[in-house]
């Protein structure tokens, strides 16, 4: 997800807006693909089915590879991003 997130950065992921609304485009989500938690970008919605990519998209492994998801795949959305480097938390 660079330059957006770092890898390696540490991020704070919520369930809870999505409680009151559905996750929307441009939305930066985690989700679980292959036993691997995943930090996507929302570039389109159909119905429940989200495209997700990568910020890099030179250098991304997303929906490009994979598809859509579904929206019970989606694990929260990224609500606060931990500067790069602090592990003090």
């Amino acid at each position: 997800m660079e330059p957006a997130i770092k890898n390696g950065q540490h991020v704070l992921i919520s369930k809870i807006p999505y409680f009151f609304s559905e996750p929307s485009v441009k939305e930066i989500v985690a989700f679980e693909k292959n036993q691997k938690i995943l930090i996507k970008r929302i570039v389109k919605k159909t119905g429940s089915r989200y495209f997700l990519t990568g910020d890099n998209l030179k250098d991304s492994l997303d929906s490009r590879s994979f598809g859509f998801i579904l929206k019970n795949d989606i694990l929260g959305k990224v609500i606060y991003t931990l500067p790069a480097g602090r592990q003090d938390f």
